[in-house]
């Protein structure tokens, strides 16, 4: 927790290539559990976890096929494809899955509610400090990578001046798609509105169109899904979208520029990408370079017609499976929060999904784990949680510890 979500950028760069302290450590943990399993410890697991990886496997197949056939011009970018998609997804939902069925979440939940809101905290005040001193505070081998410092300014994180909310990921894109892929539950964790504010107000200084389009979806989803729609539902929905609305306008006029940047006819440079949609073709035929704003624009160049409805199967699964009622307590609020999460991604990878940079898919995986647990444990974290459903059935009190003690 402290070094994917608080210090995601912290680490070493090795032949170019970022690795960070997190990331290291989910590779420590993924080299455990074959130990774990060859000196007899017990690794239950249920097979809603082996099907949602396994539907990724047709993308990852495309993927090695394009990438023997095709090659790379970008081997820094195909490494973290690589990661992303063959290591991560099996990382999260499979291995680290399956602690999560069985532990008591109040802790992890805790450092949750704890680590958004202090790298929300922490961004707001590195922007005005910027904007104050015309400097960012850089921490080598914490809050930025080593091979990185002195070069924040190079990033694409200026605005006419006025640099991007940035906080500990060195990207105002990156902090918000990784913070609008938690918000849902974190808003259903946290209590406090004035904590709530704190967040969303750090999300629309990230100075993003995409980011504030996913936080308007946000205040949609959380107000009418979460929640559940009524009357009152739809009066907190209005008045957080004219609080969402005074802080566009706000946010706008910081940077010295007016409306018209909310309907940027080039999309932010982006326009070059739709001719993807000319170019198509059914299988691969390109050298990979990368993953683009646009993702599923970027997969289709890629990896072809194939290979973009691969991975929308793969990415879209668990929501699907969600909304179906296949997986445990769908209707609670707690696991509507979850997939409103991974709905609001899906959405933002039509502008910038930033797919390849780290943590963005390790919140969305971890948040995938979360959405298929059968862990009851959650029940008794919030009193405004809804009566736990599976199957038609309720668990009794006297279900609700968690399962390892069980």
């Amino acid at each position: 927790m402290a070094f994917l979500l608080i210090f995601p950028k912290g680490g070493i760069k090795i032949a170019g290539i970022p690795l960070t302290w997190g990331y290291l450590g989910l590779a420590l943990f993924f080299c455990w559990f074959p130990l774990a399993l060859l000196f007899g410890k017990s690794a239950p697991v249920r097979k809603i976890r082996l099907v949602i990886p396994a539907l990724l496997v047709p993308f990852q197949l495309l993927v090695w096929m394009a990438l023997l056939t095709n090659g790379t011009g970008d081997m820094g970018f195909a490494i973290s494809l690589i990661t992303t998609f063959f290591f991560i997804p099996w990382m999260l939902v499979l291995v680290l899955g399956i602690h999560l069925d069985r532990i008591d979440l109040a802790f992890l939940f805790r450092l949750i509610r704890i680590g958004v809101f202090l790298v929300s905290v922490y961004g707001i005040f590195l922007f005005f400090y910027r904007l104050r001193t015309g400097t960012f505070i850089e921490i080598p081998y914490l809050t930025v990578n080593a091979g990185d410092v002195g070069g924040l300014e190079d990033k694409y994180i200026n605005r006419g001046g006025v640099f991007k909310l940035i906080s500990t990921y060195n990207n105002g894109n990156i902090y918000g798609v990784s913070i609008l892929t938690l918000l849902p539950l974190y808003t259903w964790l946290e209590r406090s509105t004035a904590r709530h504010l704190v967040v969303k107000f750090s999300l629309l200084l990230t100075l993003s169109r995409t980011v504030w389009a996913g936080l308007i979806l946000h205040e949609i989803l959380h107000r009418l899904y979460v929640k559940g729609i009524s009357g009152r539902a739809l009066a907190l929905l209005l008045t957080s979208l004219l609080l969402v609305a005074a802080g566009l306008w706000y946010a706008i006029d910081l940077m010295g520029w007016n409306m018209a940047f909310l309907f940027d006819r080039r999309l932010g440079g982006r326009i070059g990408q739709f001719r993807a949609l000319e170019n198509a073709t059914v299988f691969p035929q390109t050298e990979f370079l990368a993953i683009l704003e646009i993702v599923y624009l970027s997969v289709l160049h890629n990896f072809g017609i194939l290979g973009l409805g691969a991975f929308l199967l793969g990415m879209g699964a668990p929501v699907l499976l969600h909304l179906a009622g296949v997986l445990p307590f769908a209707r609670t609020q707690y696991k509507r929060s979850l997939a409103a999460g991974l709905l609001i991604y899906l959405f933002v990878a039509n502008s910038d999904g930033a797919l390849l940079f780290i943590p963005v898919m390790v919140f969305y995986w971890f948040v995938v784990s979360l959405l298929l647990s059968s862990n009851t444990s959650f029940e008794g974290l919030h009193a405004r949680s809804k009566p736990a459903e599976h199957s038609g059935s309720l668990p009794g009190p006297h279900n609700l510890r968690p399962a390892a003690q069980r």
